[in-house]
């Protein structure tokens, strides 16, 4: 499964990297080589690639949940009143920030190191407090699925990073779980340092990376 899931990782942000060259002109050795490189990995345009290929990977799986799990859709046009609702309910969590990245999809993210401390998956008082508080939204949108993304900085060997991400992914999930949430709206995935937001060269742009963040995506019928 992972061996499947970083080959297609591969190609997305091989693609946007391709398509930035053919649109911009950026000067990279190579997509893959350009995303390995940890003086350079977050700066400029991989920054950007990284977060826009993290959402659609987000995209993606939200959307096989949907397809395979027994959810239910939201009826017609009252999708955008359905996702409304929950950005407007998440916004009020402290600590959390939420997004609307089209009439059916939000990207919510925690405020850095408010879930974790660096270099560890454990959940402390805190982070279980603003968890316990999504939990709640989520159990009044029951007809969302919900993709819990873990990222890293580059800091540390590729492999730690890679098993960091997916545990602190896997931290949440297991706290949803524990908390009523159906298992089969939730999918829990590492990205390891390979989807930057920020600059990985800077302290600032490292705590950036150093993060969490939950795709929720509805579908209507």
């Amino acid at each position: 499964m992972y061996s499947f899931r970083h080959n297609r990782l591969r190609l997305i942000v091989s693609t946007l990297l391709l398509g930035c060259f053919v649109l911009t002109g950026c000067a990279v050795r190579g997509p893959y080589e350009t995303r390995r490189d940890k003086t350079a990995t977050g700066a400029g345009i991989g920054a950007a690639v990284g977060a826009l290929a993290s959402i659609l990977d987000g995209k993606k799986e939200a959307d096989e949940i949907l397809a395979r799990a027994a959810i239910g859709a939201v009826v017609g046009g009252g999708i955008g009143a359905y996702m409304d609702a929950q950005e407007e309910r998440i916004a009020r969590i402290p600590g959390t920030r939420v997004e609307r990245l089209d009439r059916n999809t939000l990207l919510v993210k925690f405020d850095s190191d408010v879930l974790f401390d660096v270099n560890s998956s454990s959940l402390g008082g805190q982070s279980r407090q603003t968890l316990s508080q999504m939990t709640n939204v989520l159990k009044d949108f029951p007809k969302t699925a919900v993709v819990i993304q873990g990222h890293t900085d580059s800091t540390g060997s590729d492999s730690h990073n890679q098993a960091l991400s997916e545990r602190r992914a896997g931290s949440v999930r297991t706290f949803f779980t524990g908390q009523g949430i159906q298992g089969q709206r939730l999918v829990a995935m590492g990205y390891g340092e390979t989807m930057p937001v920020a600059d990985n060269t800077t302290e600032g742009g490292r705590r950036l990376n150093r993060r969490v963040d939950v795709v929720l995506r509805a579908r209507a019928r």
